[in-house]
């Protein structure tokens, strides 16, 4: 099976992270011009999300390192997304300490969201991500 469709649009964000992660990006970007912030990832299907736990664990994969940690993630509920700096020429910052500094500029925890570094660095979510899932049918939240 091929890779499954990454999807990037805020669109398919639940709303209730979609609002802060969106405030906390357009100010990050107002705040460090010399590189774009882009977002790699929002919301992903359930087909998705297994194919990317697949790497490192299972074949052909098993000898790729692991990009996941969980079958029943937040991306799956619209509450996560994933973020890259990039550089005026195109490629990509990868270094733990951009990501750190970048945190440190502008923290996400005002904006009710939250990082989960050092498990992955371009990773945000919503902070009550938690709370939100359980109380999915009264916030209307619904997993992919």
């Amino acid at each position: 099976m091929g890779e499954p469709t990454q999807n990037r649009d805020h669109a398919d964000l639940a709303p209730l992270f979609r609002a802060p992660y969106e405030a906390w990006l357009t100010d990050v970007q107002a705040q460090i011009r010399h590189v774009k912030f882009v977002t790699i990832e929002t919301r992903r299907t359930f087909e998705r999300q297994q194919w990317l736990y697949a790497q490192g664990r299972t074949p052909p994969h098993e000898q790729q390192p692991r990009i996941t940690w969980t079958l029943d993630s937040r991306h799956r509920w619209g509450l996560a997304a994933d973020w890259i700096m990039v550089r005026p020429n195109g490629s990509a910052i990868w270094s733990v300490q951009s990501y750190q500094w970048v945190y440190e500029q502008v923290p996400p925890d005002p904006y009710g969201i939250k990082h989960i570094a050092p498990l992955e660095w371009m990773h945000v979510e919503y902070r009550f991500a938690d709370e939100a899932i359980i109380a999915a049918a009264d916030v209307s939240l619904e997993q992919a």
